[in-house]
């Protein structure tokens, strides 16, 4: 924003030089870009001073606010503008009407009646101010608005009165299919998300935005209706990303006008319109204001000031930079706490913090002695979540996966097209469809990384992620709300290692025994040994997932589960051009957090006593899994068994049908002496009788 010396001077008084002014306004939170010291054509009047305002200072973007900023930084009295007040309702409330449909949208909406005026240029003084501020002069009726919009920040609009259909305002929204043609010759097509100003047929003005050219002030404009307006900050910013449409009047609304300064602006506009030689208004003013915003209040302790400023400061100090600021405050307590009333035009001033940093700018942050911070210090170190976060990665790099990272955010795809649309975390002002979820896994960003890799030329793939993921669930007391959840998820495609002379330039290539065995050494590694495999028995909840190729992982004994591997379903590898099989694994970063060992298991060295190695070929029926095989011998709780392992596996002739031989290799191993053959004999008995008796095992003879 763009401030002229010689204007801001018309509020308070300036000693020092514009660039004192600037470091002193730079150093008071409210930023000097540049300092324009020569008169030019486009900006007779100098210096003048270019602003940058913070979004949240919406109320610097006028005159009058920038003045009170210098006020209050420079301890001298702030001279507002006498304007004569207008009552409500009179003549004017008889010869106009204004309805809001949208109060939310437009809480207060006021207008005023100018009869008789006669269009052409304005002042050279008004001119000139303009032209320093940044405006173009367009003629007195336009110039008057824009003057009382810079100066009282409060942006106004002139309608033709005699152009509005029924000489009267409708607030409401754009209907479906609505134009309007603006004011800079465009058509534009309206939405019912556009708030707009309308007569009783027509849209006459996008409401805070910019107005129509079906009821623009012209040459032979004789009666006009201001407008003064105080617009709902989020439907100004919608409308103008709609219309791609920004004017210095919505770039001031989507900041927040003050909401009580809207009758001030219109009798301010008056009031200079019969400066430069206009008719009176037409006495009385319409304001539709039905629920009037009030005065913030807010407590502010003085300990917490000097706490948070880091510098002793008094309740007198305290209470006089803020009524510097045009707050009314008062001291209560002993002095230990100040009630604030804190005017509509600071929005920005909503906690007790907020009151301390215009202390702590007001008083002077140069005044904030520099020094060390002191305090106990305690040692470093990473959460127990990351610790674990740095095992798993460090075990998936040894089992040869490359960790990736993909985006939070993503869009509608193939594996999540089944899944229960209410659970799924939607963005509200999403940019694209391709990033308009939050993700609810790690897997389908993870297929579409291996396609994009494919498409480049890569053939074997393993991959690993890290990341969070998002569902709605429901709370205790019944409502829903997102929850956030650490996820460990991988992909497998072709083969793990490269093809070379070891496995004669075909490596074979990933299939779901590798994927098991990836997730069980990470298991292994982490020291989880009570993980269950379970086969999938409603293949209808995973249907990215080959119903017969696909485990869950049980971590813990809550009724969920924890994770899940397979192979992708041969429906979804057709859809996505995949020519290899694809192998998914995901599992719960928090379960595994809940399955690890409550304490750490101490070290003990391995034996230096010799491994006896026995095979036992056992037959098992086609009913029995290998997972109850493994269960039935963890029941023996043998302390010399040391390893078991299924080391070829075979069906058909000479066994009956459906019949399974497995043959598996049994370590013995002893820590406190070598083994005998009776020892070794004994349990090889126990296991072939546990086998027999829980599996229905046959051995041959």
């Amino acid at each position: 924003m763009r401030a002229p010396l010689a204007w801001l001077q018309d509020f308070v008084e300036i000693k020092e030089s514009a660039e004192t002014l600037a470091t002193r306004l730079t150093m008071g939170g409210l930023e000097v870009e540049s300092v324009e010291r020569e008169p030019t054509p486009e900006s007779p009047l100098a210096p003048v001073l270019d602003l940058y305002v913070t979004p949240n200072r919406g109320d610097c973007l006028s005159m009058v606010g920038v003045a009170r900023e210098i006020a209050a930084l420079t301890d001298r009295p702030l001279t507002l503008p006498s304007i004569p007040s207008s009552q409500i309702g009179g003549e004017a409330a008889q010869q106009t009407s204004v309805r809001i449909e949208e109060p939310d949208l437009c809480p207060r909406y006021a207008a005023r009646i100018v009869r008789g005026v006669r269009i052409g240029p304005s002042p050279k003084w008004m001119q000139e101010r303009l032209r320093a501020a940044g405006q173009r002069p367009i003629n007195n009726v336009v110039d008057v608005t824009n003057y009382v919009m810079l100066e009282l920040g409060q942006p106004l609009h002139a309608f033709d009165l005699k152009k509005l259909h029924g000489e009267c305002i409708v607030v409401r929204r754009a209907r479906a299919g609505e134009t309007i043609t603006t004011l800079d010759g465009e058509e534009r097509v309206l939405s019912p998300d556009i708030l707009v100003i309308a007569d009783a047929d027509r849209p006459v003005a996008v409401a805070g935005v910019m107005g129509g050219a079906n009821s623009e002030v012209g040459d032979a404009t004789t009666d006009i209706l201001l407008e003064s307006a105080h617009f709902h900050s989020l439907a100004v910013r919608r409308a103008c990303r709609q219309l791609n449409l920004r004017t210095e009047a919505s770039y001031r609304f989507e900041r927040i006008v003050d909401p009580n300064g809207v009758i001030r602006a219109l009798d301010r506009a008056c009031q200079l319109l019969a400066q430069i030689g206009q008719p009176e208004a037409v006495p009385g003013v319409v304001d539709i204001y039905p629920r009037p915003i009030q005065p913030l209040r807010l407590d502010l302790r003085v300990a917490r000031a000097a706490r948070l400023l880091g510098v002793p400061v008094s309740a007198q100090t305290c209470l006089d930079c803020l009524r510097r600021l045009g707050l009314t405050v008062t001291l209560q307590d002993e002095a230990e706490k100040l009630l604030v009333e804190v005017p509509t035009f600071r929005p920005d001033l909503k906690l007790e913090e907020d009151l301390i940093e215009e202390v702590g700018r007001i008083h002077g942050y140069e005044a904030i002695p520099e020094r060390l911070p002191v305090g106990t210090t305690t040692l470093g170190g990473d959460s127990e979540e990351h610790k674990l976060l740095r095992r798993i990665r460090t075990v998936l790099v040894g089992c040869g996966l490359q960790e990736v990272m993909n985006h939070s955010l993503s869009g509608p795809s193939p594996l999540d097209e089944l899944h229960d649309e209410a659970r799924r975390v939607r963005v509200r002002n999403a940019l694209s469809s391709e990033v308009s979820l939050l993700r609810r896994s790690l897997l389908p960003l993870l297929v579409e990384t291996v396609r994009r890799n494919l498409a480049r030329g890569q053939s074997n793939l393993a991959l690993f992620e890290i990341g969070r993921v998002w569902q709605w669930e429901e709370t205790a007391d019944g409502a829903m709300e997102p929850k956030e959840y650490v996820r460990v998820g991988g992909v497998l495609y072709g083969a793990l290692c490269s093809p070379d002379w070891t496995n004669h330039g075909k490596p074979e290539p990933a299939d779901f025994y590798l994927l098991r065995g990836i997730v069980e050494q990470l298991l292994k590694a982490l020291r989880i040994d009570h993980a269950a495999f379970i086969p999938l028995e409603q293949p209808e909840r995973f249907p990215e997932f080959h119903p017969r190729h696909t485990a869950l992982v049980r971590l813990t004994d809550e009724a969920f589960d924890d994770g899940i591997l397979g192979e992708l379903h041969p429906h979804y590898a057709v859809a996505l051009d995949l020519r290899e099989r694809l192998y998914l694994f995901e599992l719960s970063v928090e379960a595994l957090q809940a399955a690890l060992p409550k304490e750490d298991k101490p070290y003990r060295p391995p034996s230096r006593f010799p491994a006896v190695t026995r095979d036992l070929a056992p037959r098992i029926p086609p009913d029995v899994l290998y997972k109850q095989v493994d269960e039935a011998l963890k029941t023996l709780q043998l302390p010399i068994l040391e390893a078991v392992r299924l080391i070829d596996f075979y069906t058909g002739e000479p066994l009956p049908e459906g019949w399974k031989s497995l043959t598996l290799s049994f370590t013995f191993r002893s820590e406190t002496g070598t083994l005998t053959e009776d020892e070794v004999n004994t349990e090889v008995e126990r296991i072939r009788h546990v086998l027999e008796e829980r599996c229905g095992a046959v051995f041959p003879a």
